[in-house]
C-alpha cells in the first residue's frame, strides 16, 4: 500500500491495450525529455540502455546507469530518471501488466513464483550491469522482446508471452533471491484468509460487509478487496453469494421452507435479488430448481 500523497504520482496511460497489455517505447536524451517526475503504475517496467547513461532513481534510491544496463522495476514502485550533463542517451522500456505471466486458474507457476514475485517476496536487484553473472543470458532475453514487438511478424503476440516466460525462467533462475521471511508471510496469508471464511461462515445469515470482512483481518477496505481476489480468485461478493447458494440449494431440497424464508436465512431480505443471483448461477429459479428436483425420477 503507498500512502495518499503517492497516489497523485499514479500514471495512467494505458499500456498496450486489452488484448495485449505489452508495449516497448523509445527514450532519447535530451530529444524527448531531459527529466521524468516520480511516478508509480501498475505494470512491470524493464529498461534496457542502448546508449549513454543517466540517473535512474528506483525507490528513492538513485542509480548511475551506463550502456548495457537493464533496470528491473516492479509493479507499483516509484521511479524517476534525469539526464546526464546533457549526455546523449537512448533506452527501451519494455512495459507490461503481470496478467501476462498469470492465469485465471491456479496452478504451479502461480503459486511456486509469479504470485510470491508480485508479494515481494523475492529480493531482486534494480540494475544488472553487463559484468554480472549470466548477463548475457538475460539481456538476449530482453533484446529479442524488443525485437518481436518493434517486427510484429505473424504471430508475435505469441512469441511475445513464450519469450516473456523464457525471460522470467532467467530471472528467477539466476537473479532473484527469496526473502529470508517468505514463510512468515505465507503463514500470515493462510492465517487471514481463514479468518475471513471463518467469519463469513458465522455470519452468513445476516448481511455482511466489506468494512466488517476488512476490520476482521485488520486491512484497509482497498487492500482488503485487492488481497481477496488475488488469492480467492473471485470477489468477496461472489464468494459471499456463491456460498449462500449452496446453502441455499440444500435447504430448498431437504425442507419445506418458503422461497422468502430460504432467501431470509441465508442473509437475504430482497427477493427478487434472491432470484437473479440464483438464476444467474443455475439457470432457473429457486421455485423451478425445487419443482425439477423433486420430480426427479
Amino acid at each position: 500500500m503507498y500512502h495518499d500523497d503517492r497516489q497523485s504520482l499514479k500514471e495512467t496511460g494505458q499500456k498496450g491495450d486489452f488484448l495485449l497489455p505489452f508495449v516497448a517505447v523509445n527514450t532519447i536524451m535530451p530529444d524527448f525529455y531531459t527529466t521524468y517526475p516520480m511516478h508509480w503504475h501498475d505494470e512491470m517496467e524493464i529498461v534496457y540502455v542502448e546508449s549513454g547513461e543517466y540517473e535512474e532513481f528506483v525507490n528513492l534510491e538513485r542509480y548511475h546507469v551506463k550502456k548495457g544496463d537493464i533496470i528491473l522495476i516492479n509493479p507499483c514502485v516509484l521511479h524517476s530518471f534525469r539526464i546526464i550533463d546533457d549526455k546523449r542517451t537512448f533506452f527501451r522500456s519494455i512495459i507490461f501488466n503481470s496478467s501476462m505471466l498469470t492465469s485465471n486458474n491456479t496452478d504451479a507457476c502461480s503459486i511456486k513464483y509469479f504470485t510470491p514475485f508480485l508479494d515481494n517476496m523475492y529480493i531482486n536487484p534494480i540494475v544488472i550491469s553487463s559484468d554480472s553473472p549470466n548477463y548475457e543470458l538475460l539481456q538476449q532475453s530482453v533484446k529479442k522482446l524488443i525485437s518481436i514487438y518493434d517486427n510484429k511478424d505473424e504471430f508475435f503476440e505469441i512469441m511475445i508471452k513464450s519469450e516473456l516466460f523464457n525471460l522470467f525462467y532467467i530471472l528467477f533462475k539466476y537473479f532473484l533471491i527469496p526473502e529470508e521471511h517468505e514463510s512468515n508471510m505465507k503463514d500470515n496469508t493462510t492465517r487471514n484468509i481463514k479468518t475471513i471464511l471463518d467469519y463469513i461462515d458465522s455470519n452468513y445469515m445476516k448481511p455482511i460487509t466489506i468494512d466488517e470482512l476488512a476490520s476482521s483481518v485488520d486491512l484497509s477496505k482497498h487492500y482488503f478487496m485487492r488481497f481477496f481476489k488475488k488469492y480467492m480468485g473471485m470477489t468477496c461478493i461472489e464468494y459471499i453469494n456463491d456460498y449462500r447458494l449452496n446453502i441455499a440449494t440444500n435447504l430448498l431440497l431437504t425442507t419445506s421452507m418458503q422461497i422468502t424464508e430460504v432467501a431470509a436465512s441465508i442473509g437475504i431480505t430482497n427477493l427478487s435479488y434472491f432470484n437473479r443471483i440464483f438464476k444467474k448461477k443455475y439457470n432457473m429459479t429457486p421455485k423451478e430448481y425445487r419443482y425439477n428436483i423433486d420430480n426427479r425420477k
